[in-house]
């Protein structure tokens, strides 16, 4: 609902969101869905919108100095593009008609390296300690490390600093460690890994979010914004390698409401990236990713990046991750992740039952991961239905437990009570899969899994059951075989976001021969494999089915 006129900003924000709905400016799917829902707001009577709100943000902001860079050398100020001002417009432009208190009370902006986040963060965070009309606003940045904290600190405390007459105005006193004023008792400081309790945040600035391996900073900002009465918890950041992390969460739950499949109303989204379909290695899709392509982030580095990730491959995860805002789950990945997406399918394993089979575990130590994987053959298309368990007692301190909890409450892994591998619930699953299958063969790792494999025997006397040793002359082939599969998209899997998760963290070690193994990526021992490393073991017995009619041969 708009009851006041409009103003210079205003326009800019409404005509930026209409040209990337209309398509005339160039913006991925989830930019689109949030300029859409932005028009919405305006054009409905739920919230008020605020024009003199938008002017008074972006005014501001346009006031202060850049703190580093060609344009401070000249002194100039801030000047806001349309993007900025579209973002500051969703967040600060719409009110609550009975309260007057604003809508938004959180925002995710994932944008990529060198299109001003942290000037624009600065910014933010300067405006709600000082011009918020919020007695005592204390905002707080928060990072995983003091030289993070500092990217966007130091420039707030710049431009505060390059202010005389703001400073005398607003009585503020700016030192090493905080920028403060004495008379409201407003400050801005920064924040480093984990926080205390106590803090009472007006604006929390959550910078480079990607890093963090907990919620915890996240948490403790926002459950300390309970007593104020329009707070904004800021989370601005690149994609990066932890997809089970609560930041890659963060922008999942955020997607499903640009998607309308939840509502959050409380929420702003800004998601520069490219779209699922998007060839990376067209140079067109990187300026969409990009929106201060051509004032802060110049075509010749742009496209330099671009070149770097074309022809060295080792560095292609981290420039995919850092310039287009692609989640990856490693820098030295397998998998292409796109072409493994593509491979989803919807079916379920009701609509398969009754075809061949093979399956194929990876049975874990007590604190680990244990991997059941069935792989169906349609055909000569194979479908692959993973099934973990993992004991309760495994989540807690594991750098995974965010991600952990969220899949067992969607029912994709499933936490078994105490502290060890439960065998009885992989037991089950397993007779399950026996009554709706013909399974034809079973492998398994023999470090774990031989008493296991002496049951099914014993019990499935029908059922191959191979022990499959971890060397590279096992592996290399099926991986070989799989790797194309995935290319072609001529495999389905069931979606599984910890199979996904687990898909993109395989990282390969070549011998000398250029023959394939499967690896965690270096020093990350919480990012797991166990799913795919089952999943190859299970079409390795397909693709050595003729060779396995001879009980009791084991792959050497």
């Amino acid at each position: 609902m708009w009851l006041e006129g409009d103003g210079h900003f205003t326009r800019i924000a409404i005509s930026y969101a209409e040209g990337v709905t209309a398509g005339t400016i160039l913006a991925c799917q989830q930019i689109t869905q949030s300029c859409q829902l932005f028009l919405n707001d305006i054009d409905g009577d739920e919230w008020e919108f605020k024009p003199k709100a938008i002017e008074r943000v972006c005014k501001f902001i346009e006031l202060l100095p850049h703190s580093k860079g060609q344009w401070a050398s000249k002194r100039e100020t801030i000047r806001l593009e349309p993007w900025q001002v579209w973002v500051l417009a969703g967040i600060f432009g719409f009110v609550d008609p009975t309260t007057q208190y604003r809508k938004v009370t959180e925002a995710l902006l994932l944008i990529p390296r060198k299109n001003g986040k942290s000037t624009f963060a600065a910014g933010i965070a300067t405006y709600m300690a000082f011009l918020d009309n919020e007695a005592g606003a204390e905002v707080w940045i928060g990072a995983n490390s003091k030289d993070q904290a500092d990217a966007c600190f130091e420039p707030a405390r710049q431009m505060v600093l390059r202010s005389p007459q703001f400073m005398e105005a607003a009585g503020i006193e700016v030192h090493a460690k905080s920028v403060f004023s004495p008379g409201t008792g407003s400050f801005i400081r920064s924040m480093i890994g984990k926080p205390g309790d106590g803090s009472n945040p007006h604006c929390a600035i959550l910078d480079e979010a990607h890093e963090n391996d907990s919620s915890e900073q996240y948490d403790t900002m926002k459950t300390g914004m309970g007593s104020r009465t329009q707070p904004l918890l800021l989370t601005i950041t690149t994609a990066g390698f932890n997809v089970a992390g609560p930041c890659r969460q963060l922008q999942v739950d955020a997607e499903l409401v640009l998607a309308g499949i939840v509502s959050n109303p409380s929420l702003f989204t800004a998601i520069f990236t490219i779209d699922k379909e998007d060839d990376w290695t067209d140079f067109e899709v990187w300026k969409k990713a990009n929106p201060n392509f051509g004032v802060s982030i110049q075509e010749n580095y742009l496209r330099n990046q671009y070149e770097d990730a074309l022809n060295k491959p080792a560095k292609k995860a981290a420039l995919l991750t850092k310039h287009l805002n692609v989640w990856e789950n490693s820098t030295s990945g397998w998998l292409d992740m796109r072409a493994w997406s593509a491979c989803r399918s919807d079916k379920t394993l009701a609509d398969l039952a009754g075809l061949p089979a093979f399956a194929a575990y990876d049975v874990s130590t007590q604190t680990d991961i244990s991997a059941l994987v069935l792989c169906v053959m349609d055909g000569v298309t194979p479908y692959f239905f993973p099934f973990f368990f993992l004991p309760e007692g495994a989540v807690q301190g594991s750098k995974n437990a965010d991600a952990y909890r969220g899949w067992s409450s969607s029912g994709h892994i499933v936490l078994t009570p105490g502290n060890a591998t439960d065998f009885s619930s992989i037991k089950e699953q397993f007779a399950k899969l026996v009554s709706q299958f013909h399974i034809k063969g079973v492998a398994y790792d023999p470090w774990q899994g031989h008493q296991f494999a002496q049951e099914i025997q014993d019990q499935y006397p029908n059922i191959d059951v191979r022990k499959f040793a971890q060397n590279i002359g096992n592996y290399n082939p099926v991986m070989l075989e799989f790797e194309a599969l995935v290319a072609d998209n001529k495999l389905r899997h069931s979606d599984n976001p910890c199979m996904n998760w687990m898909a993109g963290n395989v990282s390969i070690r070549a011998n000398s021969a250029n023959h394939l193994f499967p690896n965690k990526p270096d020093k990350q021992h919480h990012l797991k494999i166990d799913g795919i490393v089952a999943a190859l073991m299970a079409y390795a017995m397909k693709m050595n089915e003729p060779e396995l009619v001879t009980p009791g041969i084991d792959w050497l």
